[in-house]
């Protein structure tokens, strides 16, 4: 579903030069393909851009030193994101036939949150947690490859980002590259307001899959890979909606009214390689207290 809301929107990250001018005999088409949706057990975001790009995701898994950031990751039980961004392919208007380079490119972020010093590694209410101090990390890696002769030439990391904040009541801070908390539980009937204190516009964009459940205590079955299970009774699917804030400007914000249990899991399309995404758990309204 997140797929087809990034593609729907036309703002992937390689869409977004306004002054681009397409060459005469060639035409560049994109088609995104979600690998890997995130569940409560493994919450990694995989996409690639195209089928030449998917490559890059196969040979950065086998890896050495890519298992071993993935590895580091899952210890810090940080939401990863790996996104296979190039080689652009190209299409020969008059033959038919793609072309491409054999330079590709694999970005892999990773982010996790702590509050008050601890782990932020189970959604909360906000109020639960309003007032106290988060800070948010994030290290990502820009791995080349060669898609042609499958091996990785390049593992680079950027520095690592670390945003120091306090936690307001039923808000998250869409910062630079990140949101802040990363993953909240709310009642239904409760409003989340997405604040942007940043420099950059962001935006809100993802499925909110509308289901059934019993109690607070099974927020962790919404979202693990038995939430798809047909012998698990705790979930009953009722409907998806997709929502899409629009653009979020520096110092604006948007709100959205969650009537209805469910999971919003959710991501910035301008900044989707950068690993930019949450997650809204809805339960019943007791369990917002």
């Amino acid at each position: 579903m997140i797929g087809v809301v990034l593609i729907g929107t036309g703002i992937l990250p390689e869409e977004r030069a306004r002054e681009f001018r397409s060459l005469t005999d060639v035409s560049i088409a994109s088609d995104m393909k979600v690998i890997k949706e995130p569940t409560f057990d493994d919450n990694t975001f995989i996409y690639a851009v195209n089928d030449v790009a998917q490559r890059g995701i196969d040979i950065v898994q086998g890896d050495a030193r890519v298992k071993q950031i993935l590895d580091e990751s899952k210890v810090k039980e940080a939401t990863v994101t790996i996104a296979a961004v190039q080689p652009t392919v190209m299409t020969d208007r008059q033959s038919g036939k793609l072309l491409h380079s054999s330079a590709g490119q694999v970005i892999i972020t990773a982010n996790w949150q702590l509050v008050e010093g601890a782990l932020y590694s189970e959604p909360k209410n906000p109020t639960q947690i309003a007032n106290k101090k988060v800070e948010s990390h994030q290290q990502i890696w820009n791995i080349l490859v060669d898609v042609d002769k499958g091996q990785v030439t390049q593992v680079a990391q950027q520095a690592d980002r670390v945003i120091t904040d306090t936690v307001q009541s039923n808000v998250v801070r869409a910062d630079v590259n990140m949101f802040v908390p990363k993953a909240v539980l709310i009642g239904a009937g409760s409003e989340i307001s997405w604040s942007n204190p940043s420099n950059l516009p962001h935006n809100v964009v993802g499925s909110f899959n509308q289901t059934t459940a019993l109690d607070a205590n099974n927020i962790t079955a919404m979202i693990s890979k038995n939430s798809i299970d047909s012998n698990n009774t705790n979930l009953e699917t009722a409907e998806v909606i997709a929502i899409d804030s629009g653009f979020i400007e520096p110092n604006a914000s948007w709100q959205y009214r969650f009537d209805k249990e469910g999971v919003f899991n959710y991501l910035c399309t301008i900044h989707a390689e950068e690993g930019m995404r949450g997650t809204v758990i809805v339960t019943r309204s007791s369990a917002s207290s």
